[in-house]
């Protein structure tokens, strides 16, 4: 039978140009899989077989703690905030990837998806989810180098930190450069009323933010030989007590705010910056024993 490897030696380990980081993640999935078809003619009852329709791929996804007090090229947060703010500002299409490492397996990959969450009195949690297309370099033997996942299952040699210096990280980091809702401000959300009544009061706040990647694939090879950077979506859904009956065909213009994440330690905090942000629904619901909350959705897109 082989070695079972128990959670605490699966650390999640990212990687991004010359910075790194090992998240504090709560849960990890990594997939790899091939696309084949069955191929029909007329004049024949069966298949003739299955062939692949498609390169083979991989995905890797995992939650973690939103740690705050990393700190990647003088930018304060997490890897994965610092990798989605890169490539939602880049006026460069051609994408790099990051490479993401956890029990003995390994690929590079581009980030397709980003959230995180921050609600009254709780933790702050977050997912991101990578896809892996490989590389299309071939050796000598014509033979590819680099499948989307590769490795094979063994224990990690990192463990968490808070940083791009692992080394540096204490329990007391670690408990204090956690987002949590207790000490983040944000009233730079909240809807705006006019007249005697007072402003609305947030009590929750859901961010997320999508990437689309465009892999280029030529003749006689599987993997692409360059993967680029096409668009991205981003979206905040707000729980406040507001119900904005006023939106407009175009939706509510926001424009430009800056979000920032706050832990226990008040004078470190996560940024992420929106702009061009639209406010394309508004919402109300209530339930026994609980005050009448309302949703908003903000959107933007790059």
């Amino acid at each position: 039978m082989a070695d079972l490897i128990f959670y605490d030696k699966a650390a999640v380990k990212v990687t991004v140009g010359s910075t790194n980081e090992v998240l504090l993640a709560s849960d990890c999935s990594v997939s790899f899989s091939s696309s084949v078809q069955p191929l029909y003619t007329i004049g024949r009852k069966g298949s003739l077989g299955q062939f692949p329709s498609a390169a083979r791929a991989g995905e890797i996804s995992f939650s973690f703690l939103t740690s705050i007090t990393g700190e990647h090229d003088k930018q304060p947060g997490n890897i994965i905030n610092y990798l989605a703010s890169g490539v939602k500002g880049s006026i460069n299409s051609n994408a790099s990837g990051a490479l993401i490492q956890v029990a003995g397996l390994s690929g590079t990959g581009f980030l397709s998806s980003y959230s995180f969450n921050v609600a009254s009195n709780s933790v702050s949690t977050s997912s991101a989810s990578f896809t892996l297309f490989g590389s299309g370099e071939v050796a000598n033997n014509n033979q590819n180098l680099n499948v989307p996942i590769s490795g094979r299952l063994a224990n990690s040699n990192f463990s968490p930190s808070t940083g791009a210096n692992p080394a540096a990280a204490t329990n007391s980091v670690l408990a204090t450069g956690i987002g949590h809702g207790r000490f983040t401000n944000l009233d730079g959300f909240r809807t705006e009323l006019t007249g005697p009544t007072s402003n609305g009061t947030i009590f929750a706040a859901d961010y997320s933010v999508s990437f689309n990647h465009n892999p280029i694939y030529k003749v006689g090879q599987e993997f692409p030989t360059c993967t680029y950077y096409t668009t991205a979506s981003e979206s905040m859904n707000i729980t406040e007590d507001v119900f904005n009956s006023g939106l407009s065909f175009s939706g509510v213009d926001v424009g430009d705010v800056m979000l920032n994440v706050k832990g226990l330690d008040s004078s470190k905090q996560m940024q992420v910056g929106l702009s061009g942000l639209k406010q394309i629904n508004s919402s109300a619901s209530v339930g026994l024993d609980d005050i009448v909350r309302t949703q908003k959705t903000l959107v933007a897109a790059y």
